[in-house]
């Protein structure tokens, strides 16, 4: 199966971290934020892989054309203007898409650990069994209508339209988006040229002429990471997911660890402190840690005497003084 990553977003909400990397390349736990959907998307068997580029298209090339253990062809679809949003910019990559009947689309920036290690085929063999223009992988989330927009779909799983209020569709059930969605190839008949949103362009013109588009909700660990604060937290939380092994979002995150993370990185406690190390990262003598580290490649903690807590610093970047619950960039 064909798949595309969309890839070409600014991350503005992600600052300062992203004024020096795409945000599909920000390191989560010392691994690419897009490498993350890699795994899922390969339960599919993909046979070819799309991203789509914009702000920083080498970062993301690169990091493209080095995915461990992948063994099928890369290619890229430049926005060069601007991004195209995400109906855009599989309406520009069309030509490397169609022609399979049906394509995986995901998100390039999203922490998704699923809890049922057979939801892709789920997934797959729903969208198969109806046809549908397009089915819709998610979850239940109590924000949905309040502060993420919805799937609004009925109690056989078919959607009906979407919004990001609780109002707009009544009786309905609200759904949280997680990124990951396959489209029929009919899908190029409703996107219109240029930039457009694929849920509420595209597939909302579908099913106002009738298409079927179809939910598969699913049970996932979801972490959300578009600004500093939450990406912080979410840090917090997913290191302490790599200790409660007995988790199947903790074993799903333990084998994309087992898979990205370099020879050198290693997890080690100091203390109290639960501390993750990337390549050449180093911690001067004397520092003084609590909570939680994680430490990119070639970054230095350079405080002796001082307290760190809770803390992530990016690869390169130096912490020279008492910080907590802080994000230190390069």
């Amino acid at each position: 199966m064909k798949a595309m990553m969309l890839t070409a977003g600014l991350g503005t909400r992600l600052r300062p971290i992203t004024d020096k990397l795409a945000k599909p390349a920000v390191p989560f736990l010392n691994i690419p934020l897009f490498y993350y959907p890699i795994s899922l998307m390969e339960e599919l068997e993909i046979s070819s892989l799309v991203l789509n580029t914009h702000y920083k298209p080498e970062q993301i090339e690169k990091l493209a054309r080095q995915i461990p253990g992948a063994n099928y062809p890369v290619t890229f679809s430049h926005e060069a203007e601007s991004p195209l949003g995400s109906g855009g910019g599989i309406w520009k990559a069309r030509n490397l898409l169609e022609g399979g009947g049906s394509f995986l689309v995901c998100n390039g920036d999203e922490v998704i650990l699923p809890h049922d290690p057979h939801i892709m085929r789920k997934f797959y063999d729903e969208h198969r069994k109806h046809g549908s223009l397009a089915t819709i992988l998610v979850m239940e989330h109590p924000e949905v209508g309040h502060q993420f927009g919805g799937v609004w779909a009925d109690s056989n799983g078919r959607v009906h339209g979407f919004a990001k209020t609780d109002k707009a569709y009544p009786g309905l059930r609200g759904y949280h988006y997680i990124g990951l969605l396959l489209l029929n190839d009919r899908i190029f008949s409703y996107l219109p040229e240029g930039e457009s949103n694929i849920l509420y362009d595209a597939l909302a013109k579908g099913i106002a002429k009738g298409e079927e588009v179809r939910v598969v909700v699913g049970d996932f660990t979801w972490y959300e990471t578009g600004n500093p604060q939450n990406f912080l937290s979410a840090s917090e939380e997913a290191m302490q997911l790599l200790i409660e092994t007995d988790r199947p979002d903790s074993q799903a995150l333990v084998k994309i660890c087992a898979r990205f993370w370099s020879k050198k990185t290693r997890l080690e406690f100091r203390g109290s402190a639960f501390i993750l190390r990337g390549t050449d990262s180093i911690i001067d003598a004397n520092v003084h840690l609590k909570g939680f580290a994680v430490l990119g490649d070639g970054s230095r903690l350079a405080a002796s005497g001082q307290v760190m807590e809770n803390i992530v610093v990016m690869p390169g970047a130096e912490a020279t003084g008492p910080c907590a619950n802080q994000i230190i960039c390069a």
